[in-house]
């Protein structure tokens, strides 16, 4: 059901079997404490066999609640409640068989040789163990399995959906790289191509380097879904480096990022759609071309990103609202960060702005072993 590995399944399985083995003997075991206190202060425990009768009757009830974890085990998984309805009939059955069994070691440890020589005598049974007594028994029993394997089955739940939490970032992140791939390879082609055809073979074959560099780059960031921010620098920066080609002196660029953010942890590509946004929707549609700048500051436990430029547009305005590639970071934001995460955007005078804030993060550890801890305020 679970997309799990089958070291996790047998470890919790594992954990499972021992919970309910070891509330199985717990039950039992308090019942007969019980039994003995009760029956030593009346004054009915006469003798020593009644207690190695009761010990025997207790092993016997012991294994048929563990019976019915092994029916019930390899049916899952179950909620706590679905537990509960799943093993109520087959307690009802070991409650009736665990009467028969104590009726037979009554009857057989404490009849009288005359009271056995007449198999019409059933005077006995008023006083051996009554019709499903222990039943409440059993059920205390199926209660507390059921509370653990509910915890179980939340927490595969729980593991679920974080796993396609990942699985979704994963997909939009690829779905991003392939939205950027074409048309810029398309565009650095087309450069090139021009390059060479002007006779700027030095100059066609810097292009050509950044293209690989920045395809390497982006390929490189698909197996990670976070990355330093200064290698997310530097993949935008070769991206404009291309795009300089094609807009010469019309490009400026500019960063604007405090120290102390480079190696704040940011999700791969993630200021790529509004570098794009900005050289489409603003550079692209300029006469006087534009400056693109890019910032990064911390503010206590957040980080804030942004990319703004100075474009002015000539003749309709730029679209309003989110387009699709700001949707797409909006929506990896809030995959990742939940409330913690957003983008916010809007026109600043000519030019645009797009601000993302999310929780200041940086890598710790050293060699293989590394985490993700939030830095403190």
């Amino acid at each position: 059901m679970f997309n799990r590995s089958s070291d996790e399944r047998t470890e919790e399985q594992r954990g499972l079997d021992r919970d309910a083995y070891l509330f199985a003997a717990g039950v039992w075991f308090a019942e007969f404490v019980q039994w003995f206190l009760r029956s030593w202060s009346n004054g009915s425990l006469e003798a020593p066999i009644q207690v190695l009768e009761k010990a025997a009757y207790n092993i016997v009830t012991f294994l048929l609640t563990c019976g019915i974890w092994l029916i019930l085990r390899g049916r899952g998984p179950y909620s706590a409640w679905g537990f509960i309805r799943a093993s109520a009939p087959l307690v009802i059955l070991a409650s009736g068989l665990n009467t028969l069994i104590g009726w037979v070691l009554f009857y057989r440890f404490f009849m009288s040789p005359a009271e056995l020589q007449d198999p019409a005598n059933f005077n006995w049974l008023v006083l051996a163990p009554q019709p499903l007594s222990y039943l409440w028994v059993f059920f205390c029993w199926a209660c507390f399995v059921a509370t653990v394997v509910g915890a179980a089955e939340a927490r595969a739940r729980e593991r679920a959906l974080a796993e396609s939490h990942r699985e979704l970032q994963d997909a939009r992140l690829r779905a991003l790289r392939y939205q950027i791939h074409p048309h810029l390879v398309f565009n650095s082609l087309n450069a090139i191509q021009a390059l060479l055809e002007a006779r700027q073979t030095g100059a066609a074959k810097q292009t050509l380097e950044l293209l690989s560099r920045f395809l390497r780059n982006t390929l490189a960031s698909s197996t990670d879904s976070l990355t330093p921010l200064s290698r997310e620098l530097e993949t935008q920066r070769v991206y404009l480096d291309i795009e300089k080609v094609r807009f010469a002196d019309r490009l400026q660029v500019r960063l604007m990022v405090e120290p102390d953010t480079r190696e704040a942890l940011v999700p791969a590509l993630i200021l790529q759609p509004l570098v794009e946004n900005a050289i489409k929707h603003g550079l692209g549609q300029s006469i006087d071309g534009a400056e693109i700048r890019i910032g990064a500051r911390r503010d206590g436990d957040r980080l804030h990103l942004w990319v703004e430029d100075d474009a002015a547009v000539s003749g309709p305005s730029r679209p309003g609202g989110f387009g699709i590639g700001l949707e797409n970071t909006q929506s990896r934001l809030q995959t990742l960060y939940g409330e913690a995460g957003r983008l916010e955007a809007g026109p600043t005078g000519e030019g645009w702005r797009s601000e993302l804030i999310l929780p200041f993060e940086v890598e710790v550890g050293s060699g293989d072993a590394t985490a993700t801890e939030a830095a403190a305020a």
